[in-house]
């Protein structure tokens, strides 16, 4: 007899919480992610200095494991402008960089400074529920700057892993000031909140009339 208000009861939730639908959002500046929520870990290669190096094969950092085929730093004097301003993570079999995320936290935040030595690159971030693919990204070759990419998982998804390719034959892309963080939690909008108490109200009313009994003990 109690089907009709339960069924009620659940639109009204899907109401309250219908913006949160799962997907990845982009991020352009640094500044917007680290107000998204809390930064809960921060990673770079400037310890690595000029040159080339090699940190070896399932290299973890900052809770990040990179996986490429061979890990390579790229630093000052290499002859790449993508390490020029600062060392940073590369592959030494060109593409992809790629990378898994520890799942300790879920993070929601994600975002990473990036070059690429020509040309565009193409990024597929992973999720707990998915992968999304973002084409055509423009960098900077990292002589004179780098680019920030970031990303914000939402609906219950949180950031599993990465790869990062250069979208040409020979172009080099490599990362650095890698950021993992979760978001705030959400606060429910007053007029979305006063909707459901409303709704709530009308329910348990029309329940206690049916019953002539308290909803809740």
């Amino acid at each position: 007899m109690f089907k009709p208000y339960k069924q009620c009861a659940i639109a009204l939730l899907a109401l309250c919480t219908a913006s949160a639908s799962a997907g990845v959002l982009r991020i352009d500046q640094r500044s917007s992610l680290e107000q998204a929520g809390q930064i809960l870990q921060r990673s770079d290669f400037d310890d690595f200095g000029a040159g080339f190096h090699f940190p070896g094969s399932a290299f973890e950092r900052g809770g990040v494991r990179y996986t490429s085929a061979e890990n390579l730093v790229v630093g000052a004097g290499s002859g790449l402008s993508i390490g020029q301003r600062r060392p940073v993570m590369s592959n030494e079999y060109w593409s992809p960089i790629s990378a898994s995320i520890a799942s300790d936290v879920p993070y929601t935040l994600f975002g990473f400074d990036a070059a690429v030595t020509q040309g565009t690159v193409e990024l597929i971030v992973a999720t707990n529920l998915g992968s999304y693919r973002f084409d055509g990204i423009a960098l900077h070759d990292g002589s004179r700057s780098l680019d920030f990419l970031g990303f914000q998982a939402t609906g219950g998804e949180y950031f599993t892993g990465f790869a990062l390719r250069g979208m040409g034959e020979g172009y080099l892309a490599g990362i650095t000031n890698v950021a993992l963080g979760s978001m705030r939690t959400a606060v429910p909008e007053p007029g979305g909140m006063a909707l459901l108490l409303l709704g709530l109200g009308v329910l348990a009313g029309r329940v206690r009339g049916w019953t002539g009994a308290p909803l809740l003990r």
